[in-house]
């Protein structure tokens, strides 16, 4: 990896990759398969670490796994809810977390790409979304990145110079173009969640057109967490398919944390997540202002169902 530079390219569980190189999106010289790698799909569970899940490991693996479902609602409920079941069997949860951003106008055949000027991502200098825009605007429409986002998580990445660890929320660039801050050479080796702290739980929902195989138009992950008298001790929030990376929304996880979640509070905070969410006309099922109104009432129904899970007041 570190000699081909930008000419090689991972492959994982190839569900996203192999059809970019199909329509040339991507013309590599060399793949590198890490499916030989036996410690990448290593999953194992500290009560001082937390959940310890190789990149390598499949989404479907990962959604029947006991240890997650015992600890990480959300995480599940995000596996299960990316593409099919073949495609969960392929697909890995690295490969999830570094899927390449799309767009309308990026994601089509060489020979429709031709009719038109080469775009900002093919390295052009337009944006067909936002033609007087200096950006490119394709989103990023992965399920377990808002999930980790939420619980907190950290990334492991390794190569020839050594390790590093980062959290999850310095991953990524807001890049259309090149949406993932991984160096050369690198490759994302585990994710570390920590161990959930007292009384919380954790929950993912999302909007697509179909009810599978669909990439999400809009998602929304919460973790909560109530003291013993029934106050939200904590609070996180994150959305995917809106922008050109996964956004943690902290102005609605500010307004419940240490006070009784009433369903006024609820929808101020989903009001704040709708804020926090920017589409525009890169994806097809929906309107950017349609989108933007899901990531409210996902949020509203998301907190909902947490809070009474957890025996909180919401009146």
């Amino acid at each position: 990896m570190s000699e081909q530079q930008e000419k090689a390219e991972l492959l994982a569980g190839g569900t996203d990759l192999l059809p970019a190189c199909k329509l040339r999106n991507k013309q590599p010289t060399l793949l590198v398969s890490l499916g030989k790698i036996p410690s990448l799909k290593d999953i194992r569970f500290d009560e001082s670490e937390g959940l310890r899940i190789g990149a390598m490991t499949s989404l479907n693996a990962l959604r029947y796994d006991p240890l997650a479902i015992a600890h990480y609602p959300a995480l599940i409920e995000a596996a299960a809810a990316v593409g099919t079941t073949q495609l969960q069997h392929m697909g890995t949860l690295g490969g999830n977390i570094c899927l390449d951003t799309r767009c309308t106008y990026y994601n089509q055949s060489e020979s429709w790409r031709q009719t038109r000027a080469v775009c900002l991502k093919m390295g052009g200098e337009v944006c067909h979304v936002v033609p007087k825009g200096n950006k490119c605007y394709a989103v990023f429409s992965g399920d377990m990145a808002p999930v980790l986002l939420a619980l907190d998580a950290r990334l492991k990445l390794a190569s020839s110079a050594g390790e590093r660890s980062l959290r999850l929320s310095e991953f990524y660039s807001g890049d259309g173009r090149k949406p993932l801050l991984i160096r050369p050479g690198e490759i994302l080796e585990a994710v570390i969640v920590p161990p959930p702290a007292g009384k919380e739980s954790s929950a993912y929902l999302k909007y697509r057109v179909r009810g599978a195989i669909d990439f999400p138009l809009a998602g929304v992950a919460v973790r909560l967490a109530a003291t013993a008298d029934g106050l939200c001790r904590d609070c996180s929030v994150a959305i995917t398919a809106v922008s050109s990376a996964p956004v943690q929304v902290p102005e609605a996880a500010d307004l419940l944390k240490g006070k009784s979640v009433t369903a006024e509070l609820i929808n101020k905070a989903a009001q704040e997540t709708s804020r926090a969410a920017h589409p525009v006309a890169n994806a097809f099922g929906a309107t950017p202002s349609y989108r933007r109104k899901m990531i409210g009432i996902l949020t509203r129904r998301t907190l909902t169902s947490l809070a009474q899970n957890l025996g909180m007041a919401v009146r």
